[in-house]
């Protein structure tokens, strides 16, 4: 009986120091912030409006979003912060996440279950479905007509899986080409007869727009998956900045500076060609800001 009372004790005593270890390296996200005085970013290239480089800057609507949450959350930690800025290729997107050399990844990330297994997401900023897009003249804008054709799909993307589910569904009569990034896919399209870029919808209306010919491509009607969120990446244990993150898009969102940079990005010419995308706000997205502003407001209220 004593043994077991002893074993049932040291049983208890792991538990509670793992809870301790966990908790403290919890707590570490944010405590390198305060000792460092900045934070690292990390954004992909060539993913306009979201992240894009521009007179050797990074912009976008997800920099923007990420240069306000810096401001947020130094004033919420009591350490102004510096803004740190590193570029990744799609092939190794997240590895700056999980080598720690980035807090925060800053592109159109989409949130997904596979995703989730080592990476942390905030709440959503931005919803897109995934379809395709084509030389009008090719006639290729709907799924059963791609067979024996070429599709282009950035790696890392997972517009990949979703090429790869369609591919079987085909009989793997498709021609499935990586590129580097969504601005290079679209190059490649346009220079390969019969073929398609899979990417988000979003980022397929962004690229037609600045097109010096849009009505000489086509967008299709099918998609091969349906409304994701985006999100901003964090490494796994980063559950402390996390939490500061969500707080902070919350008052973001509840103030109406979300709406601003929003306006900025979709509904304005942006640089540096002077684009009009005019693309209004998802209305997923729409709920969720007015769900976040009022649980804002409830937790502030009190």
């Amino acid at each position: 009986m004593l043994m077991i009372l002893c074993r049932k004790i040291k049983y208890v005593v792991i538990v509670f120091v793992s809870l301790l270890s966990f908790f403290a390296k919890a707590d570490d996200s944010i405590n390198h912030l305060k000792d460092r005085h900045s934070i690292t970013f990390s954004y992909l290239d060539g993913e306009f409006p979201f992240s894009y480089t521009l007179t050797g800057k990074p912009k976008g609507i997800a920099i923007d979003l990420c240069e306000s949450l810096a401001e947020h959350i130094g004033k919420e930690i009591g350490t102004p912060l510096a803004v740190k800025w590193i570029k990744v290729v799609p092939a190794a997107r997240f590895q700056s996440l999980m080598n720690h050399q980035s807090d925060i990844e800053c592109s159109d990330i989409t949130n997904t279950i596979e995703r989730r297994q080592y990476l942390l997401f905030s709440i959503p900023f931005f919803y897109a479905s995934t379809a395709f897009i084509s030389h009008k003249s090719s006639h290729l804008d709907n799924t059963n007509v791609l067979s024996g054709h070429t599709v282009f799909v950035t790696s890392g993307d997972i517009a990949v899986q979703a090429v790869t589910k369609l591919n079987a569904k085909l009989g793997f009569s498709l021609f499935t080409h990586l590129t580097q990034s969504a601005f290079s896919g679209f190059e490649d399209m346009k220079s390969t007869d019969n073929s398609v870029f899979v990417a988000d919808d979003v980022l397929l209306y962004s690229l037609k727009a600045t097109s010096p010919t849009p009505d000489d491509y086509v967008i299709s009607n099918d998609n091969l998956i349906d409304a994701q969120p985006f999100a901003l990446a964090l490494p796994h244990e980063s559950f402390a900045l996390q939490k500061e993150v969500n707080n902070a898009m919350m008052e973001i969102f509840s103030t109406g500076e979300f709406d601003r940079i929003y306006s900025k990005w979709f509904l304005a010419r942006i640089p540096p060609d002077n684009t009009l995308i005019n693309m209004s706000m998802p209305s997923h997205l729409k709920q969720d800001i007015a769900k976040w502003s009022a649980e804002y407001a409830s937790l502030h209220a009190k």
